[in-house]
Parts: structure tokens; C-alpha cells; sequence
């Protein structure tokens, strides 16, 4: 990504030799002569390093100095001076100097100065961004799995995460992980040294997706304080996840079709463009084809974005790992609430299989906390699972039970009934209060239909 750096100097031979030097390591170099035309430039360039002389004739170095930090605070300033001193050195840093540099110095002195510079300002952003994400988020589970048809799917993920292709679209209902897959595609990439950073586009409102992706400077508009480094630009080396880009309004989805085209962008309220290097993964629950042919999405943004495709089968579609997930949130809960659970119980299991699981993998873990933090015992049993599961479980068909069914006789009412109450029991662990409550009868209907059994 091209950096900004302001050169502040009263002499020309120095400003010409650093605007050559610096030009030649890559970066954008604005000049100044003087303390006014220093200011000037400075809310013009909005640099991301200024270079300051200490002595500028019109001007103190050290009350720019106040000035320009009160102005962008993630500025970095290096002061430079011939009248070098401990004294001049010491208020430079209370000041909130990044720096001191004495004339006369070398060249490569200044190049490493700018350099470690921009990295402390790109480390500090970016341990602030991810602070805050961690604080957001509610922590991702592992991609556990127990199907062949995730074991391709994983397998095909890692051949991508490799690759050098720079964009990735993530399908799947809303619950499946596609964060997670996200995820893996960062960590299994070249770029894993890099941050992950992720934007939910149906959480933030259309007049800020572009500040919030591009960043702005101060004064931008009538809310922007302080200068704030876009989510873009703080991706740089790694891996952006637009999360829900389905939701995006019609503006936001133009301006970001620019930057996958071109992978650069201003900040609102600047002049400089800046290009960074990350990759894109985008994810959404909506059939986008639908969406572009109902003018709902634009359709040369859907052909960018959907080069390299991964789509996740809702867990309804991959019942193997439902238990295998369902005891993975187990022992995790059990950590977290001091719970003995060790394991499920055998009619657990089957319910939970036969459970339809509209929220996918997010709802089985809310589902496996909460009977986790509710109750204690060694199994997870029936009776801990929420009333409104275990009747949709229980009024599920048994695909399997009519298959093997052998039609040679047609069962009485009597029998049909008999054999329902029995099925409930069993599922219910034979708990027979919370197999009358599912039946809706009473305990003593219930004993009299089932007798001594």
C-alpha cells in the first residue's frame, strides 16, 4: 500500500534529497518550506508520516508538532533537527513525537525511521481493530465433521486457501459457518501472517459502508473527529471477509466493484489513492443469481465476486455431523458452566438426528448451552432438550421405520396409537410426565394406555 510522507524543511537541498530517496522506496512525498505551507500541506496531504524540521524561521517544530498531533493523533511525526539536544528531544516525545532525528544523517537512517514509523501505525490500527472484533465475537468452533460429503468439501477449501486466487464467494443458509470456512480459507493461505478482517455489510447502514470499508479524514463529514483507517487498508497483507455482501445497498456495491477491479481506494474526504494487496472472501445466505436477475444485486459485481465458489449444505443435509458437533459443544459447555456431562444419551442422539435444524450449526450449539447451563448430569438426556425440539423431532417421519415397514397388514387406531405413546417414551428416556406433556394428556391417561410396561 503507497504511503504518504510530508517533508518539512526550510532548506530546498534537503527537502529535493529526501523527496528523491523516499520517491524511490515507493512512497508519495508532499514538501513544504515553511511552517505555514507545512500546516497547509499537512491538511491537504493528510500524510501518514511527516518528516519536521525542528526549526522551520516561521515557526516552532515543536508547536507543529502539538498541532498536527491534535489534528490526526495516528499521524506519526519524526522530528529532525541541526540544534539537536536532550532538552529538544524529551519535549519532542512528551509532544508525542514518533522520533528524533540530528542533523547531519544518513539517508538510510530516514528511510528506516519512516519505515518502522508506518509499521508502529499499522501495528497500532490493526491491535485496535482486532481488540474490538475480539470483544464482539462470540467465538468460532472448530469445523468439526463426521461426513464424507465435509471431508470433500474441507479437502477442497484447502486446495483454495493456497492459491493464489484473490477472491472467494461463500454460499450457504444462515447458522452453516460460513465465518468459520472464512476462516480456514486465511489461515490455510500465504497470508496467514496477515490480518483477518471481517465486515457483517447487513449490520452497518448504507451512509457508512464507505467510510467503514474505506476509511476517512477528519473532517470528512460532520461526525469524522479523527482520521480512521478503512477496513481495506487495514487488510493489507491479508485476508477481508464481507460477510451477508447479499445485503449491500446499490452505492456501496459500485464503490466496492471499483476497488476489486482496480484494489484501490481513497479515503473519504482525501485526494490520495492508496493500493492494497488482500484477499476477498465474500459470503452470503441469498441466492445472488435471484438477486441479479430481480435487480436486487448488480450482476458485474456477481461475476467478480464469484469466480471460486464454496457452498456449505445446511446441517439438515449432513446428519453424521450433527452428533459429532452436538458432542463437541457438549464438552465445550460443560468447560464452561463446571457441568459433569460426559456424554449423550442414545434416544439424545436420535432425537437430535431426526431434528430438522432450520438454524443450522448456530442453533445446535444455542440448543447444546443452554441444556448445559440449565442442567447437570452425566448423559444429556431428552428431558434437557427444549419442548418445542423434542415435538418437532417426535412429529417428524420416520423415513427409515416405513421403509423396513412391511405392508401385509393395515394396524388398528388402537395399535397405531399404542405404538406412537411407545415411540414418545422411548425418546423421552421413559420419562413418563414429559411424555404425557408431549402427547398432551395427562400422567394417569398415559399409565392407563401403557399399563405396567
Amino acid at each position: 500500500m503507497t504511503a504518504t510522507v510530508l517533508v518539512a524543511d526550510d532548506e530546498a537541498l534537503i527537502r529535493q534529497s529526501l523527496r528523491a530517496l523516499l520517491t524511490g522506496e515507493g512512497f508519495e512525498v508532499a514538501q513544504a518550506a515553511s511552517g505555514g505551507e507545512a500546516w497547509t500541506r499537512f491538511q491537504e496531504a493528510r500524510p501518514d508520516v511527516v518528516l519536521l524540521d525542528l526549526v522551520l524561521g516561521d515557526a516552532d517544530g515543536l508547536d507543529l508538532l502539538r498541532r498536527m498531533r491534535q489534528e490526526a493523533p495516528d499521524t506519526k511525526v519524526i522530528l529532525i533537527s541541526a540544534h539537536g539536544s536532550i532538552e529538544s528531544a524529551v519535549a519532542a516525545m512528551k509532544l508525542g513525537g514518533y522520533d528524533f532525528i540530528k542533523k547531519p544523517f544518513e539517508l538510510e537512517e530516514i528511510v528506516a525511521a519512516v519505515r518502522n514509523a508506518l509499521r508502529t501505525s499499522r501495528l497500532e490500527q490493526r491491535v485496535a481493530y482486532l481488540a474490538a472484533q475480539d470483544r464482539r465475537r462470540g467465538g468460532g468452533a472448530a469445523f468439526v465433521h463426521a461426513s464424507p460429503q465435509m471431508e470433500r468439501l474441507l479437502s477442497e477449501v484447502n486446495v483454495i486457501a493456497q492459491s493464489p486466487v484473490p477472491m472467494v464467494l461463500v454460499t450457504g443458509e444462515s447458522g452453516t459457518g460460513k465465518q468459520a470456512i472464512a476462516r480456514m480459507l486465511h489461515d490455510g493461505s500465504p497470508r496467514s501472517a496477515g490480518p483477518f478482517v471481517e465486515l457483517n455489510c447487513s449490520a452497518i447502514p448504507e451512509n457508512l459502508v464507505e467510510s467503514e470499508l474505506f476509511g476517512h479524514e477528519r473532517g470528512a463529514f460532520s461526525d469524522a473527529r479523527e482520521r480512521k483507517l478503512g477496513l481495506v487498508e487495514i487488510a493489507d497483507g491479508g485476508t477481508l471477509f464481507l460477510d451477508e455482501i447479499g445485503d449491500l445497498g446499490a452505492a456501496a456495491q459500485a464503490k466496492l466493484l471499483t476497488f476489486l477491479e482496480q484494489r484501490t481506494f481513497r479515503r473519504v474526504g482525501a485526494t490520495a489513492v492508496r493500493r492494497v494487496d488482500a484477499r476477498v472472501v465474500a459470503a452470503t445466505n441469498r441466492n445472488l443469481t435471484a438477486a441479479v436477475a430481480a435487480h436486487g444485486f448488480r450482476e458485474d459485481l456477481f461475476y467478480r465476486i464469484n469466480a471460486i465458489t464454496v457452498h456449505l449444505p445446511p446441517l439438515r443435509e449432513r446428519v453424521p455431523d450433527v452428533r459429532a458437533l452436538a458432542e463437541h459443544f457438549l464438552a465445550e459447555s460443560a468447560r464452561e458452566f463446571g457441568r459433569k456431562f460426559r456424554g449423550m444419551a442414545p434416544e439424545t442422539a436420535g432425537l437430535l438426528d431426526r431434528y430438522n435444524w432450520p438454524g443450522n450449526v448456530r442453533e445446535l450449539r444455542a440448543v447444546i448451552a443452554r441444556a448445559a447451563l440449565l442442567h447437570d448430569d452425566e448423559l444429556l438426556r431428552p428431558a434437557h432438550l427444549p419442548s418445542e425440539l423434542l415435538s418437532a423431532a417426535l412429529s417428524a417421519p420416520d423415513i427409515a421405520a416405513s421403509a423396513d415397514a412391511a405392508p401385509t397388514s393395515i394396524p388398528t387406531l388402537e395399535e397405531v396409537e399404542l405404538a406412537h405413546i411407545r415411540r414418545v417414551l422411548e425418546v423421552c428416556g421413559g420419562n413418563r410426565t414429559l411424555a404425557a406433556q408431549h402427547l398432551g394428556i395427562t400422567r394417569q391417561t398415559l399409565a392407563k394406555k401403557v399399563g405396567s410396561e
